[in-house]
């Protein structure tokens, strides 16, 4: 079914017209007052018009690669009320008790269980070993999601009262720096495949706080390209960072209290203490609980959208998330128009190197991973095609989607434990003028676009479902990668 919009292009158009009105009734005979623009039409097709489909590509060895754990202390975190600690040490109380202090959004308290995809890859904690930084890493192997625990031990003082904000930070290191697009579905809001972040970096509204769990998460695009690498070769980094808001608004309101983590691709907020920022960013949404935060900063009608397209078919306005809706799982990105000055220091906590999953650690100095497959679900192997054409008629412009150029290249491990199913694959652009913002943004989707001016195109938004085979909750992951757009 093909649906025809609508919409003006300037919202100038209605004072175009009452200012022609008034210079013809003074005077007939002169008519050169500015001609109204005319509005853009677009006509959105679901289907290119052809029987093409995507190219699934599920492929290459499936067997675990070895891992030395010596120093990686396994438990069993879903049933335990304390974490492991060395005798006479104060107890420690799992990150979702009511005995401890979270800080991290709410909506991820429960959200821990074997059975919903969760594997524990690394842990410090030990009833034999005191670590300075205790932490321990869970992966989701239904989402592609990487999680960083820490427990705060050290005290609080004046000099850090006013640090209410912190700064945490994933990046690959190593050889690979640089080579490797394993976190550009955590930096970047549209894909750039010819960009390969080396980091991506978070700025959430949690102080520093004695005896308080902290939470790093970041999604893992699937890389096959690595497996023959050995640990030292490629590192995971993480990092901690206090900072002090000085300034901070979003759409042009204050931001106040909200709970809303902030980020933008290739953006370091450490490298811009002291400087006021204003620019557009992601506000990234971890659970549907979170999604409430943005209102007074859009209106009730684009929070609504938001929040309904995590339960139905449609992806709305969303260009990059992954949604778990039984679970009240939103992990998303919401553009909105930010302004921010931090305070000219900031206050180191952690940095931290650790092997990545997924190589042979059979000779891994210190810590080795526990679960050793490699991450992420999916990705592109190459950026999706779409043909421009210029024709005759009020629908000139026409983009229309190679659907047969679409690769989507499976973690081979996945299969073990899930379905990955209902694929699906369209344009996503907007008018030229269109709101500064692409939350609010009017967005044409289809496979096929008709439109009597030019359009921007986005890129080629692709989802996909993940339907564990234990019976869990199925995960639908959206992305949207920038096109190859050829004119002809």
């Amino acid at each position: 079914m093909k649906k025809r919009l609508i919409i003006q292009l300037h919202k100038a158009v209605t004072a175009a017209f009452i200012f022609s009105f008034i210079f013809i009734s003074c005077d007939k005979d002169n008519d050169n007052g500015p001609a109204p623009e005319k509005p853009l039409e677009v006509e959105e097709a679901p289907t290119a018009g052809n029987s093409a489909q995507p190219v699934i590509t599920i492929t290459g060895n499936t067997t675990v690669p070895p891992s030395k754990t010596k120093y990686n202390f396994v438990f069993d975190w879903e049933n335990t009320q304390f974490m492991p600690v060395v005798p006479g040490h104060p107890a420690v109380p799992v990150p979702w008790s009511d005995q401890t202090i979270r800080n991290y959004d709410p909506g991820l308290r429960y959200d821990y269980k074997k059975s919903d995809g969760w594997e524990l890859v690394y842990n410090s904690f030990s009833d034999t070993l005191d670590a300075a930084d205790p932490f321990f890493i869970l992966y989701n192997k239904y989402r592609g999601v990487i999680r960083y625990y820490t427990y705060n031990v050290r005290e609080s003082n004046p000099t850090v009262a006013n640090y209410r904000s912190i700064v945490n930070i994933m990046s690959v290191n190593g050889e690979v720096n640089g080579m490797t697009h394993m976190l550009n579905f955590a930096d970047q809001l549209i894909v750039d495949m010819n960009v390969n972040s080396d980091r991506a970096v978070l700025m959430e509204p949690w102080p520093f706080t004695q005896n308080a769990w902290y939470l790093s998460q970041y999604e893992i695009a699937y890389d096959g390209n690595l497996h023959d690498l050995t640990w030292d070769k490629f590192l995971l980094g993480w990092s901690f960072n206090f900072v002090r808001p000085l300034e901070l608004s979003l759409n042009n309101k204050p931001a106040g209290n909200k709970m809303l983590f902030l980020q933008s691709p290739g953006f370091n907020f450490l490298f811009n203490l002291g400087t006021t920022i204003g620019t557009n960013m992601q506000a990234h949404i971890k659970s549907v609980g979170g999604l409430d935060e943005l209102s007074g900063i859009f209106s009730g009608s684009v929070v609504s959208n938001l929040k309904q397209t995590i339960f139905d078919s449609t992806a709305g306005n969303k260009l990059n998330a992954t949604l778990v809706p039984q679970l009240n799982m939103a992990d998303t990105k919401v553009d909105v128009p930010a302004l921010i000055r931090l305070y000219p220091d900031g206050v180191g906590y952690i940095r931290l190197n650790l092997a990545s999953p997924g190589f042979d650690h059979s000779n891994v100095i210190g810590f080795g991973p526990s679960f050793n497959e490699p991450l992420g679900i999916f990705y592109l192997g190459a950026a999706p095609v779409i043909n421009h054409t210029k024709v005759d008629g009020p629908l000139s412009e026409q983009y229309t989607l190679d659907v047969a150029s679409i690769e989507y290249k499976i973690n081979p491990f996945t299969q073990a434990y899930a379905t990955i199913r209902n694929f699906r694959q369209e344009i996503v652009a907007v008018a030229t003028n269109e709101t500064p913002n692409l939350t609010e943004a009017h967005l044409y989707q289809g496979q096929q676009l008709k439109a009597s001016a030019p359009l921007n195109i986005l890129g080629v938004r692709v989802s996909l479902e993940v339907v564990p085979k234990n019976g869990s909750a199925p995960v639908k992951i959206i992305k949207t990668f920038k096109a190859d757009l050829r004119n002809s």
